[in-house]
């Protein structure tokens, strides 16, 4: 076997992780948002309701999968080993900025103007939470698919949680996570191309 064959097939492993879910990779690297795998089945089922409806009336939304963007603002670990973490609520662009004509210059695209602040519990995976730049901390981008904490009363009212700033809170079921540096918001679009 030739160096240059070798060369090829070490750089084709190599590269395998980047193109997996249909080609855009772990972070989507793509014009349009691609699912991961295991993300799939929460996005066929999980829905961007609108921001100011969930929030006015969350126990209009109780039992229904909520698939919402955010950039993580402040993390804290809960008592149960899960993890408490406020996002700024952000509107994701269907149509991904690129720096150039190849799909692989895309970054997901969100609005740089925030709708409001939610919080999500979140069981981080150990990758999420090691020291580095890979994981979740503020300036990160979460999609959370979950659903509104509501419970019965003492009148058997229907009462929903809100975290301290008055936003939303969220039972994470899904999650994934973009650090800064792999998605852009809309701002971007005097240097990047659509």
């Amino acid at each position: 076997m030739s160096a240059q064959v070798r060369f090829l097939g070490l750089l084709a492993a190599a590269l395998a992780p980047a193109f997996a879910g249909c080609g855009a990779g772990q972070y989507g690297f793509s014009r349009y948002y691609v699912p991961l795998d295991d993300e799939e089945s929460y996005d066929e089922q999980g829905k961007e309701y609108g921001y100011g409806d969930v929030t006015s009336s969350p126990s209009s939304f109780e039992g229904k999968l909520i698939a919402w963007f955010g950039v993580v603002e402040k993390v804290t670990q809960a008592p149960d080993g899960r993890y408490l973490i406020a996002l700024s609520h952000r509107q994701h662009q269907e149509r991904h900025l690129c720096d150039d004509d190849s799909s692989g210059s895309c970054r997901v695209t969100v609005h740089f103007k925030t709708s409001g602040g939610f919080s999500a519990i979140v069981a981080l995976t150990a990758t999420d939470t090691s020291p580095g730049l890979n994981k979740v901390q503020p300036g990160s981008l979460l999609r959370v698919f979950g659903k509104v904490r509501c419970k019965q009363n003492d009148e058997e009212q229907t009462v929903c949680e809100y975290d301290d700033r008055g936003g939303v809170l969220l039972d994470a079921v899904y999650y994934r996570q973009w650090p800064a540096r792999y998605f852009v918001t809309t701002r971007a679009a005097s240097t990047m191309r659509r």
